[in-house]
């Protein structure tokens, strides 16, 4: 099931009260896949409570082109959701690390991948974390090298001709 930022918000308020450790992690996940699926793995051993905040419509339009995503972010959402690895999913617009969305969730982990968007942005990010947020730790997951692409995924369907 997805919810709002508010609705997240408000879940987790009760959940850290019993002192559990919530991981915040983030994606796009236009169309599932093993790497996914390692990756929210992975984001589950780092805390008790894994959060997922699912790329919106326009966020993923604007990092990946006009013809993306192919699903709605909404029905995106509810996919991840339903993952057993993940407690709650929301969708969002902004950065899955914006200011707005530390402070309302408050996270103690935030998992993100070491190249994306690129090496250089995400040492920055890691330094801007380091002085504005030292109490949250951050960890960098390479890509798997099991991990496909929902990008790599749609060229292959492309290159194929599907018409019956």
């Amino acid at each position: 099931m997805a919810f709002s930022l508010r609705e997240t918000s408000r879940r987790l308020r009760r959940i850290r009260e019993e002192g559990k450790r919530v991981v915040l992690a983030g994606g796009t996940f236009d169309i599932l896949h093993l790497g996914h699926l390692k990756y929210l793995e992975k984001c589950k051993t780092q805390g008790d409570i894994l959060v997922v905040c699912v790329a919106g419509d326009a966020r993923t339009r604007k990092r990946k082109g006009p013809y993306r995503p192919v699903m709605p972010a909404i029905q995106r959402a509810e996919i991840v959701g339903s993952l057993k690895m993940v407690d709650l999913a929301f969708v969002s617009n902004r950065r899955p690390f914006s200011e707005l969305i530390l402070h309302e969730l408050k996270p103690n982990v935030l998992v993100t991948s070491a190249n994306e968007p690129s090496v250089p942005a995400k040492q920055q990010f890691l330094e801007y974390m380091k002085h504005k947020h030292p109490e949250i730790r951050v960890i960098l997951t390479p890509r798997s090298h099991l991990a496909s692409s929902s990008s790599i995924l749609i060229n292959k369907l492309k290159a194929r001709d599907l018409t019956p």
